[in-house]
């Protein structure tokens, strides 16, 4: 991990005693009343840094220096730096390896004994060279500075609010370009010279020509599909296709209904078949019923003949008097005939047999015409059915053959005039291409062209996370707009509908979104980063009615996110959440304006 971080601010003084403020390594958040000192932290880190601000402190208040200590993060040791206001040297006492102790310039002169500041800040995040990056579009050079990339880490209370983009005004080209270039090199390590854009304009020659032979070779395609669908509609013969779809559809229908009247008297037959072959069943239940009691009576008057016959002749055989085996007399016993009973039988059986014979033959009859009547229902089911399958069935895929050709004309039609929209558009690509070749004739810079194809993308993905991370309220989509280089919300850039609260609270988030950047992808992190009141303007009377949520959100994600490089906050005391900053591993120190013990008024001593 690069970089470095900022462990303490001395503000010196002899009349009145230092006075410092200690830094984590993480959040750190200044807070105080108005005029308490807040900003006079920052303007000391700018001063020694060698940034804009000349003079950290106002005149009455009488100090005079300032002392910083900073730590690498990748390496052992710390740095001293002091600088005395009104002087262009700093005095640095190092304890890294790689960066020397002794007095170094602020401004860099050519031919000048000390070296540049310039030098310890860029060894702090990894940058051992003296780097040109170019300035304007005519690849013109100036040397890296500490100062060209402030602009991304540092976004200061007069910038806080910009309706602009805090990284790209709009009014400033020179000054964008050179800062684009800055911000380029911290990602990619490169300064896109000259001969890296020609590489790139050769690139895109190469492109261009594979484009233009695949846009040609389309519009040779649409060629050939147009002729074969020209030749297509030549069948119609230049018939009113409409007309001839509306007919082709009301005789379909008509078709339809014959096939469903059919298919429902099929039915009803299939009905009336069915029940009759249930009667049938009966019939042949019956029958069976009716033979089986035949055969019974039948039995029965066949038992009872045995019966008569056998009396018949027993009558005739003399009775035995004697006894065969005594010679005893025998007296014989008078005999009980069953022949009248037998008849009597006899006759009620065969009676009853001919009376079953009778409805048996009504059965069958009965039988006879359920069967005459099953085959006429069984003829004409099959009838309807081969006249659904040899006549409406053809009938009806004929006419359907014939709306889908119609059908076909519309289509082709349709595609036609596509493939000639489309042969247009082809066109118009090449003549696009063609201009696009004449402006390369000039070879001209421009940062943004230099930036990875992913990176609005990412960048718009990181605005629409840490704003919901943040609670912002009505978030519907947010937008990184790679050409104005900001933050939009949805669809509208920062300064249409908001004050200088919500500009204040989105360019914050617009710095988040490049510290996030830079942490997960750029070669050089500087992983430090200073906000001077993220919630400035909330008390211009214009966004007063900013959800609590939407405060308290951002800062809880500075609290979340503090892996992501030293985070220094300073924010007006009535502004701030009251959140529990502590616990999280935040260092906070407050400036109350208020002398009492345990209490501390403001930055400097005795400056009111």
């Amino acid at each position: 991990m690069a970089g470095f971080y900022i462990k303490k601010v001395i503000a010196k003084s002899a009349a009145k005693g230092d006075a410092s403020v200690t830094f984590g390594k993480g959040l750190t958040i200044i807070q105080g009343r108005s005029d308490s000192g807040k900003t006079c932290v920052a303007n000391c880190i700018d001063f020694i840094f060698g940034g804009s601000v000349d003079k950290p402190f106002k005149e009455t208040a009488k100090y005079d220096a300032v002392t910083t200590i900073v730590a690498s993060n990748d390496r052992v040791g710390e740095l001293t730096l002091h600088r005395v206001v009104g002087k262009n040297q700093v005095d640095v006492s190092s304890g890294i390896e790689g960066i020397e102790s002794g007095t170094y310039d602020v401004t860099y002169r050519k031919g000048a004994k000390n070296p540049p500041l310039n030098e310890v800040w860029l060894k702090l995040i990894g940058i051992e060279e003296e780097t040109m990056i170019v300035t304007n579009s005519r690849f013109e050079t100036k040397r890296l500075t500490w100062k060209n990339l402030l602009r991304v880490f540092y976004l200061d209370e007069n910038r806080v609010d910009d309706i602009d983009s805090i990284v790209e005004p709009k009014h400033r080209y020179m000054e964008n370009t050179l800062f684009l270039s800055a911000l380029l090199y911290l990602i990619t390590g490169r300064t896109f010279t000259e001969t890296d854009a020609q590489e790139k304009t050769e690139i895109k020659k190469a492109r261009r020509k594979a484009v233009t032979d695949y846009v040609n070779r389309k519009i040779q395609d649409a060629a050939s599909r147009k002729e074969q669908l020209e030749k297509d509609l030549k069948i119609f013969d230049d018939a009113d296709v409409e007309e001839q779809i509306a007919k082709a559809t009301a005789a379909l229908q008509e078709t339809q209904r014959k096939i469903d009247r059919a298919l429902s008297e099929s039915q009803k037959i299939l009905s009336a078949i069915l029940e009759a072959e249930e009667r049938a069943a009966e019939c042949d239940v019956l029958l069976n019923r009716y033979h089986r009691l035949g055969a019974q009576y039948k039995a029965d008057i066949q038992r009872l003949s045995l019966i008569v016959e056998g009396e018949e002749a027993y009558r005739n055989v003399p009775q035995s008097t004697v006894c065969p085996y005594c010679e005893g007399t025998i007296t014989p016993r008078k005999r009980v005939s069953y022949i009248a009973s037998s008849k009597v039988e006899m006759e009620r059986t065969m009676a009853q047999l001919s009376g079953l014979e009778e409805t048996e033959t009504d059965v069958e009859d009965r039988k006879n015409e359920i069967q005459s009547e099953l085959t006429d229902l069984k003829r004409q089911r099959d009838a309807l059915e081969s006249r659904i399958k040899t006549e409406l069935r053809p009938m009806e895929n004929e006419q359907k053959n014939t709306l889908n050709a119609y059908k076909a004309y519309l289509r082709i039609v349709s595609e036609i005039s596509l493939i000639e929209t489309y042969a247009e558009d082809f066109g118009n690509d090449l003549t696009a291409l063609e201009n696009e070749q004449k402006s390369d004739k000039i070879l001209e810079y421009h940062p943004k062209d230099y930036f990875g194809d992913d990176f609005a993308t990412t960048m718009s993905e990181y605005a629409n996370s840490i704003l919901r991370e943040c609670k912002y309220s009505g978030l519907l989509q947010a937008h990184f707009n790679f050409a104005s280089f900001d933050i939009e919300v949805n669809g509208e850039d920062k300064g249409t509908s908001h004050g200088k609260g919500y500009r204040s609270y989105l360019n914050t988030v617009m710095i988040m979104m490049l510290r996030k950047y830079l942490a997960n992808f750029a070669k050089f992190d500087p992983h430090i980063f200073i906000i001077d009141t993220p919630l400035h303007g909330f008390d211009d009377g214009v966004d007063e009615h900013m959800p609590d949520s939407m405060r308290s959100g951002l800062y809880r994600y500075f609290m979340n996110h503090q892996d992501e490089g030293q985070l220094i906050i300073i924010e007006n005391l009535d502004h701030i959440p009251h959140l529990d900053y502590e616990k999280h591993g935040a260092v906070v120190e407050t400036f109350e304006k208020i002398d009492a013990p345990g209490k501390r008024y403001g930055f400097l001593n005795d400056v009111k």
